[in-house]
């Protein structure tokens, strides 16, 4: 029976440690390790981990030295997991484990990556809704890899999928848009996410924002080329304008706009100050990478 690894990035999630653990034990093969990622929680969750792990050896620990995002974390699971199969999976029971067999199912069944789609989140307000829709339609309208709405880090593979995928060294992480990147043989089962049991969900708006900005510029250079094409037209409406203004003038037609010309004036400025912001995300990308950066620094490692 191949032996499995799952991971379970936490920030500030204390109350959901020991009824996760319980959870999971019901549905997985006894030959697992769960490895929860610490993500500079400042409550008392890595105390809840480390009496956790001393009542089983099978609860293993990362803690970072402060937050360094979710998709770190879960880059860090994956360089410390030894199992034949990798599961990642959030520790607030959004993730029903409930669903791990049959995850584990299609892994026997061949298949080297599956992933999950949410069909319905039983307490995300309608605001949250609308603005995850337009998260999705935004990526896929601008990247060159297609990601399916609502596919989610809940998802399970083997160990040829873990060894491609750290081969990168990306330090703007995307993870969701790596794994639809790297091919293999994929299915996609569904589920319906469950309330959280405690606490509110850490992924703001903001961060969302982040996270859309930062899969485009890791994963597409359209919206440069679509600034090209909208520079090229406004530049195009403006020799048009400049033209028919000097006939006006000849033709002694010209009147005071006022209005007109800083319509004008503005629409350019909005729109040069676009591309250059556009641009400036590009070059701090780069900057990033360039530096090379640790994507995370542990502060202490348990059952190691």
């Amino acid at each position: 029976m191949p032996s499995v690894s799952l991971i379970i990035p936490v920030f500030n999630e204390a109350e959901s440690i020991y009824p996760v653990f319980h959870e999971i034990k019901k549905y997985i093969i006894p030959d697992f390790e769960l490895i929860f990622i610490d993500d500079g929680s400042t409550d008392t969750t890595l105390s809840e981990i480390q009496s956790l792990a001393d009542e089983d050896q099978r609860v293993k620990c990362i803690s970072f030295s402060r937050n360094f995002g979710h998709q770190n974390a879960l880059m860090a699971g994956m360089d410390y997991a030894i199992g034949d199969y990798i599961i990642t999976m959030d520790g607030d029971l959004q993730h029903p484990p409930s669903f791990l067999p049959q995850i584990l199912d299609k892994l026997n069944d061949g298949y080297d990556l599956v992933a999950t789609k949410r069909t319905k989140t039983n307490d995300k307000n309608f605001v949250k809704k609308i603005f995850t829709k337009c998260f999705y339609r935004f990526i896929n309208l601008i990247s060159d890899v297609p990601i399916e709405e609502n596919v989610s880090d809940f998802r399970g593979f083997n160990k040829k999928v873990l060894s491609a995928i750290q081969r990168f060294e990306e330090r703007d992480l995307f993870l969701r848009g790596l794994f639809s990147w790297i091919g293999f043989k994929k299915t996609v089962l569904s589920f319906e996410a469950p309330a959280r049991l405690y606490g509110t969900s850490k992924y703001s708006y903001v961060k969302m924002m982040r996270l859309a900005l930062k899969g485009t510029t890791s994963f597409s250079f359209k919206p440069l080329r679509i600034s090209l094409l909208a520079g090229s037209f406004v530049s195009l409406i403006s020799f048009f304008l400049l033209a028919m203004s000097v006939i006006a003038y000849f033709q002694g037609k010209t009147v005071p706009g006022w209005a007109s010309l800083m319509t004008v004036v503005t629409f350019m400025g909005g729109i040069q100050l676009l591309v250059i912001g556009l641009m400036g995300e590009y070059i701090a990308s780069l900057f990033r990478e360039s530096k090379k950066r640790p994507l995370y620094i542990v502060n202490e490692k348990i059952n190691f």
